[in-house]
């Protein structure tokens, strides 16, 4: 399974805030993707830097692999393309890992609980407060058996 360092903490982050995933009107295949992450943690995932297999069934994916979506809730509106890469450049670097790297679900949040708390001084999204980030990361961890 390929995917963006982000879409997993943002799956984490929900787990562990209690959200069930359901379709989005855009069509990404989150509410697929994540039961299959949760549930299996010894799925090997390649971490990347650009669409993923979460990205490839949006209606925002262009021919070319890059987003068309903007992010007009920002003070200055921005291509979710350029803030997504950004953002997770910063985790790559924060969470020492390289884009391409493989590994299971579980050495990933086991990186992911290592560098909690902090991560979500590199993660949480605009207008999203970083004690909501950072809770539901640890419940999530929690949930999934990640010791602290």
């Amino acid at each position: 399974m390929k995917l963006r360092p982000h879409h997993i903490l943002d799956i984490l982050r929900d787990y562990g805030n209690g959200r069930i995933f359901t379709p989005h009107p855009y069509g990404h295949a989150l509410h697929i993707v994540a039961p299959k992450l949760l549930s299996h943690l010894d799925i090997a995932v390649e971490l990347v830097l650009g669409a993923d297999d979460i990205c490839q069934p949006c209606q925002h994916l262009q021919a070319d692999d890059q987003c068309d979506d903007v992010l007009s809730q920002l003070e200055q509106p921005i291509s979710k393309q350029m803030y997504n890469d950004k953002l997770d450049t910063r985790l790559f670097s924060y969470l020492e890992l390289k884009p391409g790297v493989v590994l299971s679900m579980q050495a990933f949040l086991e990186r992911v609980r290592g560098k909690t708390p902090g991560i979500e001084k590199v993660c949480t999204h605009p207008q999203e407060d970083e004690r909501v980030r950072l809770d539901g990361i640890t419940h999530g961890l929690e949930k999934l058996g990640i010791p602290a």
